[in-house]
């Protein structure tokens, strides 16, 4: 997997764990796992947990921890549902976000 490939995946699985981490109102804890499976297996590159917010962090090294908690605001069920069905407004990426916030560019379309 090259580095273009492997950020792409980070990108989409981050995202997909940040909104679960939020429907379900926790805080989110990840990390790198070793790239050691055997070439054409299926390789796991993270593992995550969702914690209680204000939680401590798992036990072993390298685990980040996102403080969700009051971050985002609640959205009004209607909302909720149509951001979780196929039909919805394309999602931005959770890099997307980061890039715009850091160099001031609107929102990127994949």
């Amino acid at each position: 997997m090259n580095i273009q490939e492997h950020l792409s995946a980070f990108d989409g699985w981050l995202t997909s764990r940040l909104e679960e981490a939020h429907a379900r109102r926790k805080d989110l804890a990840f990390r790198d796992l070793a790239d050691d499976e055997p070439a054409g297996g299926s390789v796991t590159l993270w593992e995550y947990s969702l914690m209680e917010p204000g939680a401590r962090s798992p036990h072993g090294e390298g685990w980040s921890i996102y403080r969700l908690n009051g971050v985002w605001p609640d959205l009004p069920i209607e909302s909720n549902h149509e951001a979780e069905t196929p039909a919805a407004a394309e999602r931005r990426s959770f890099l997307d976000v980061i890039a715009s916030a850091v160099l001031g560019r609107g929102p990127q379309r994949r």
